[in-house]
């Protein structure tokens, strides 16, 4: 009964190392495998059917069409935007980087924020944030000055979107070079008012 019971504490107190590892390693623990440049897929379209007050309803069953054709954009610095981590044809202007890691590895070399936008398939705001305020010459000085910038869908990464608390789509999240958040933008927005809404988040 003795060998026993200290079975049963041995294993209990490897549990509570486990545990202890685990929280340990938790400042960057994002879902490292987010695919964070959508897919393309043209066979879904934009549907108003989920969408109210400039936020689509996260649905993890759909994917979206975003496939553009565009140039990579100019930044005047010393980011490796012809690195394996960053694609410029997205979105015109703007270079995503492909990598969590990457990203708070870029802003801490660099000393940026971490934004994320959380995408969502058939969210015709998403749409309207891509099309009209990211594409906004103001507004990709901003990010290109002071972000490294990230884009996923919430059905592809389903972690990262609980870990952040996504309820909607779009949703840009803006985290400090440690992974802390600074604050975030809940649905569509204007090139106006989103670029208001960044400088008012970083404070510059």
């Amino acid at each position: 009964m003795g060998k026993f019971k200290f079975l049963i504490i041995l294993i209990l107190a490897l549990f509570l190392v486990c545990g202890i590892v685990m929280v340990a390693d938790a400042p960057s623990s994002f879902d490292d495998s987010v695919s964070l440049i959508p897919t393309s897929d043209s066979s879904v379209d934009a549907d108003s059917s989920n969408c109210e007050n400039g936020v689509c309803f996260v649905d993890s069953n759909k994917t979206e069409d975003n496939s553009k054709n565009a140039d990579k954009g100019s930044k005047a610095d010393k980011m490796n935007y012809d690195s394996k981590y960053y694609e410029g044809s997205y979105i015109d202007g703007l270079y995503f980087c492909n990598d969590l890691k990457q990203a708070f590895k870029d802003a801490k070399a660099h000393h940026r924020n971490v934004m994320i936008v959380f995408d969502g398939a058939a969210c015709i705001y998403c749409d309207y944030l891509k099309e009209d305020t990211l594409s906004d010459p103001a507004v990709q000085k901003e990010i290109n000055d002071n972000y490294i910038i990230l884009i996923t869908q919430t059905s592809e990464s389903p972690e990262l979107t609980s870990q952040l608390n996504i309820y909607g789509t779009p949703t840009t999240v803006v985290l400090d070079e440690d992974g802390n958040e600074l604050g975030r933008i809940d649905g569509y927005e204007n090139p106006e008012e989103y670029l208001a809404h960044l400088k008012e988040i970083s404070g510059n």
